[in-house]
């Protein structure tokens, strides 16, 4: 517990209290201890935890020069933090116009956080935790594209700490308009405060992955054209803030942050802006070389609605993976009525949107969303020399894998040292599995099965 100042002259009014005899000096000094009793009570020695501390976790397009005051605008944009030893919570925003979701262990507090000063202000998430771990996850809801925030600080009661908190390995960036970006998705009215990027397809989507995240997405915004003749998704592509007009964003780093798969859900704002098939599929051409400049190994998807430039899409995706070659380029399509505001998904909408979603996924990658225990991990030490599976490096990106009992179809496992499930493959015809380790962070990781036993891959870069 920090010295407090007013306690010396708080035993200084008792001692003199008690030793005088005059009615008035003992009505004062008694005034003077209840209002010094009421001081001392709500003292609070706050511990600050800088921005720029490693232990705190930063998913979407950041702007870290001032590393003391990280700027951000995007929805979806997340702060994220694991406490312990502190009751209370609080953070520093400058934010006018912001409304944030707080999720305390995986769990939504039931309030949002509604941040409404332009200048630097103190906001409580929580009063009650226990000296335990918890993980806080801050997530920007809305859409106010002319209030650029900063992050000032975390700030705890005596003894908290923060520690650091693992990042999941896998990466997913989702491209996106008003369905996207949660436009009206919890009820109709006021639409920055019902509006929630945290309750979308693609945000429903990372988390069946357990994946980190960076969604891009702003109602009314489109391939080629949107409405208004407002700038279109590629051409803000670059920018670490979605700002409207002239606003000012600095440029964003590709190579801070590499997904291993983009999905683009465009083309409803496109459809109604008058945009031609023929345009559109070459706007897909056009943004696929993009993406491929900046990500030259991720998986690309396209979702289109039905009947908003869905055959332009998937005519411009079959091109890519014939005629011109390019592998890795997949389309679906999106078919999902809505019952939300003004043709909008609502949470029952977007829920089922992210289950397709989901499905297409798993067949493009081979993720699955089944998860490891760690108590099931650390029976792979004992299992190492009894196992049937070998694993061999071929190059710097691709690791072979074959069983001397086991043949095509049989599933396999990838985890990591900690526990979570990498990745899921089966055996090929030729009894073999290739496992292509491009996206996969350095370390140790174990491959096959609780029955045939395990092998270990250690993946350097």
């Amino acid at each position: 517990m920090a010295f407090n100042p007013v306690l010396p002259f708080l035993v200084l009014c008792l001692f003199m209290m008690i030793f005088s005899n005059r009615y008035y000096l003992k009505s004062f000094l008694l005034l003077s201890v209840a209002l010094l009793l009421f001081t001392s009570g709500n003292l609070s020695a706050d511990t600050l935890i800088s921005p720029d501390d490693p232990a705190i976790n930063y998913y979407g397009r950041f702007d870290y020069s001032n590393p003391k005051a990280p700027r951000f605008n995007w929805s979806g944009s997340t702060i994220e933090f694991k406490v312990s030893g502190t009751a209370t919570v609080e953070i520093e925003l400058t934010d006018g116009a912001g409304y944030y979701d707080i999720e305390i262990d995986g769990q939504l507090q039931s309030t949002p956080l509604h941040a409404d000063s332009w200048g630097p202000h103190k906001y409580s998430l929580v009063n009650s935790l226990s000296s335990d771990d918890h993980v806080i996850r801050i997530i920007r809801r809305n859409e106010p594209y002319w209030a650029i925030a900063a992050f000032s600080g975390i700030y705890l009661s005596d003894g908290g700490k923060i520690t650091p908190s693992a990042k999941p390995v896998r990466k997913m960036e989702f491209l996106g308009d008003s369905w996207t970006a949660g436009y009206f998705i919890e009820a109709c009215g006021d639409q920055q405060a019902h509006t929630n990027t945290n309750k979308t397809w693609a945000r429903l989507t990372s988390k069946a992955f357990r994946a980190q995240d960076i969604i891009l997405a702003e109602s009314g915004i489109g391939l080629l054209k949107s409405p208004g003749g407002r700038a279109s998704l590629p051409q803000k592509y670059g920018n670490t803030f979605d700002t409207i007009g002239s606003g000012s964003t600095p440029k964003w780093d590709f190579s801070k942050w590499i997904p291993d798969i983009v999905t683009i859900f465009l083309g409803i704002n496109d459809n109604s802006s008058g945009a031609a098939d023929n345009e559109y599929s070459a706007a897909v051409h056009s943004f696929v070389s993009t993406i491929r400049g900046n990500y030259p190994d991720a998986y690309i998807l396209f979702i289109s609605y039905s009947g908003c430039m869905d055959q332009a899409t998937r005519s411009a995706v079959a091109a890519e993976t014939t005629t011109l070659g390019n592998k890795g380029i997949y389309f679906y399509e999106c078919k999902q009525e809505v019952k939300g505001c003004t043709w909008h998904p609502d949470t029952t909408d977007a829920r089922a949107i992210s289950d397709s979603v989901v499905a297409k996924i798993k067949q493009i990658t081979g993720w699955d969303t089944a998860t490891v225990s760690l108590a099931h991990v650390k029976t792979i030490s004992g299992s190492l020399e009894a196992s049937q599976i070998k694993a061999a490096h071929i190059d710097n990106r691709t690791v072979l894998i074959t069983s001397s009992r086991h043949r095509a179809g049989y599933p396999i496992r990838v985890v990591d040292a900690t526990g979570k499930l990498v990745e899921q493959m089966q055996f090929d015809l030729s009894g073999v599995c290739w496992w292509n380790t491009a996206h996969i962070p350095e370390g140790f990781y174990f491959v096959g099965s609780q029955s045939s036993g395990w092998a270990r891959v250690f993946i350097k870069r």
